[in-house]
């Protein structure tokens, strides 16, 4: 296995009522007369054959809150737990008749999306730390002790242990979640389109470049710990010269992280000649709302929603919308009532969203906000190894109890195969 990181290489019905669903979901007022019309999104690309699928993971850091980004819209409860950071029924977006998307998600709603609510786990934790590490680890307990990440099982199985990288995460720093043990993965600075480094003399960049091929190169003396350093610049170093023939950036990205980092995505998933198979995303912004929460996350709502659109125009305009699954998430959601400070703190069960070829709605079973846990939280409806099963089994053909803990089924009807 090799694992690089840039830190690392630097350092080295409608009307009043009632609606009641099976299975105990909460019970949900519908929508009132009036109410705008439930956009109907246009269908889906069939997915491509498995074995050109590829899949584009965003992972929301902070504890994004799911009721905020898929507001149960009808429920009077909802209303009253959230005195100040309620969001209302007029203003959401409609994608059925007790959920609605978040008013800066227009145009995610208007191209659809799969969104899975209360998606957790059984025993949550309240830490990012330990709940980051659960879902990088895909262990919903923690205790099991595995040394790889879910997305370094799926790169396992799917990659070829010569491709300079079967998954990249865009970010600085360690990407857990792509650990693996049979072939290369890194993380790269999507600030400099995946070419490491980036000088503007070009003397001094050939001259740098030089000392760390030289650098690189293995010898018998080695120590461990240096031979291992230098296999990791030999990654990185055959991995910046693959960034430098990727296709040409597409055009229509917001300036922001995440935009700059979908960019790269895009130029990435459309490369055929390096067996890349799966692009990790951290953003870099903080859903950690504990105060100014409408605001903030009206913000974090804009950016996610103008970069998505014009990644999927870009996939689209290189004939690729078949081929990628986008997978969005967060570590937990937020409490359910609000903390008196406009903000709302630590929770549990959140919301996650799978976009590309896959049926628009809402999937798995909402939460019961009647019925909450003892710290006020949503209990977990959709367990993240079912969510991530779908991912596995669904999208690339993988059985869930080759890469998961226990037996998770997939959430059925979500991939448009």
């Amino acid at each position: 296995m090799v694992t690089l990181d840039r830190r690392t290489m630097l350092r080295a019905g409608l009307g009043a009522g009632v609606l009641t669903a099976a299975g105990g979901v909460a019970a949900y007022e519908l929508r009132r007369p009036g109410s705008p019309q439930l956009w109907q999104p246009p269908a889906p690309p069939r997915a491509a054959a498995p074995q050109h699928r590829r899949l584009l993971v965003i992972e929301m850091a902070g504890g994004s809150d799911g009721l905020s980004m898929a507001v149960p819209y009808t429920s009077s409860r909802y209303r009253d737990l959230r005195r100040s950071t309620a969001i209302a029924a007029d203003r959401v977006h409609p994608i059925d008749r007790t959920v609605g998307l978040h008013p800066e998600l227009s145009r995610l709603a208007a191209a659809g999306a799969s969104v899975i609510a209360g998606v957790g786990i059984t025993k949550p934790d309240l830490s990012h730390f330990e709940m980051l590490h659960r879902w990088a680890t895909g262990d919903p307990e923690g205790t099991s002790g595995v040394q790889t990440g879910f997305l370094g099982r799926l790169c396992d199985r799917l990659g070829d242990p010569s491709s300079p990288a079967v998954g990249v995460a865009l970010g600085v720093g360690s990407a857990p979640a792509l650990a693996c043990e049979h072939v290369t993965t890194l993380s790269v600075d999507a600030g400099n389109d995946g070419l490491f480094p980036v000088f503007d003399d070009d003397n001094v960049r050939d001259a740098w470049l030089a000392a760390q091929r030289a650098m690189a190169h293995p010898d018998r003396a080695d120590t461990p710990p240096l031979a291992a350093a230098r296999s990791g610049s030999a990654a990185a170093l055959r991995f910046s010269d693959v960034a430098a023939t990727l296709p040409e950036a597409g055009a229509g990205y917001p300036d922001s992280d995440l935009g700059i980092q979908l960019r790269l995505a895009a130029r990435l998933l459309a490369d055929d000649n390096h067996g890349l198979r799966i692009v990790h995303v951290p953003m870099g912004a903080d859903f950690d709302t504990h105060t100014g929460h409408p605001d903030r996350y009206a913000k974090l709502m804009a950016d996610l929603d103008a970069s998505l659109a014009a990644l999927r125009q870009d996939l689209a305009a290189r004939g690729i919308a078949d081929r990628v699954l986008i997978a969005a998430y967060s570590e937990f959601g937020r409490r359910v009532p609000d903390n008196g400070s406009d903000g709302l703190d630590h929770g549990a069960a959140g919301t996650a969203l799978l976009l590309g070829p896959t049926r628009a709605g809402v999937f798995g079973e909402l939460p019961n906000l009647r019925t909450l846990d003892s710290d006020d939280n949503l209990r977990a409806t959709v367990d993240m190894t079912e969510y991530y099963a779908t991912i596995a089994e669904s999208w690339f053909g993988i059985p869930a109890t080759e890469v998961l803990p226990g037996a998770p089924r997939p959430i059925p009807g979500v991939v448009a195969a």
